[in-house]
């Protein structure tokens, strides 16, 4: 993975809980360095309070939003002129948006649309448009562990991944496998159903797998079902 881009993040602190910040930032440091920052509320509101804490210990830049657009979210606006602004600036490569909120489907649609990475952080409420305009969605809280009732779910998606993409030998790379998923849907990432990637996930089912290496480094990982 290229941890070596640069990253902006946006918060749309009316629509996410601070609780998720350091996960976030825990999974964004696999995928680059987050140099813009960016968190956006009425802070002057109580139900602002709980961000207090979270801007200061990872150094996140609170922009005042008033509520004064009549039928507008005003949040909503001023992040995508924001977003405009940075790509347009070109100092990032990942444009990062922390939200639910089905209304930044269209934003995240243009960023991809201009060859900037976008990556989504949102609850499981986050709608599928929203999840599939990404290029990578990431479900909130993210999985520690393998969830007993994704089990049958997961493992019909890596058995029709390992058949879309497999060799004459029946054998295909796990990191092909893992950008069929991506590409196939933003949401198919490891980190939803419990993995750091796909090959920790089917490692969890020998019975159904069969894991092994093209090389004695293990430098290359192939997977076949049993």
């Amino acid at each position: 993975m290229n941890n070596d881009k640069k990253i902006a993040v946006f918060f749309d602190c009316e629509n996410i809980s601070a609780k998720y910040t350091q996960e976030i930032f825990d999974d964004l440091a696999n995928h680059g360095e987050v140099i813009i920052r960016k968190a956006y509320d009425n802070w002057s509101e109580r139900r602002s309070k709980s961000w207090s804490e979270k801007l200061q210990e990872f150094a996140i830049d609170p922009i005042q939003i008033f509520s004064n657009i009549a039928n507008k979210n005003a949040s909503d606006i001023k992040i995508v002129i924001d977003v405009m602004n940075i790509m347009n600036s070109s100092k990032v490569d990942i444009v990062a948006l922390v939200s639910s909120d089905s209304d930044f489907t269209d934003l995240a649609k243009d960023i991809k649309s201009k060859g900037f990475e976008v990556m989504g952080y949102g609850e499981i409420k986050t709608h599928n448009s929203l999840r599939n305009a990404y290029s990578s969605f990431i479900e909130l809280p993210i999985n520690d562990e393998l969830v007993s009732k994704n089990e049958e779910s997961v493992i019909s998606i890596l058995k029709s991944a390992i058949n879309s993409t497999k060799g004459d030998n029946d054998y295909v790379l796990i990191s092909q496998i893992g950008t069929y998923l991506k590409n196939k849907e933003a949401s198919l990432i490891a980190k939803n159903y419990g993995g750091n990637t796909w090959g920790d996930i089917l490692k969890k089912f020998p019975n159904i797998f069969e894991v092994s290496h093209l090389d004695n480094r293990k430098s290359k990982t192939i997977v076949t079902i049993k």
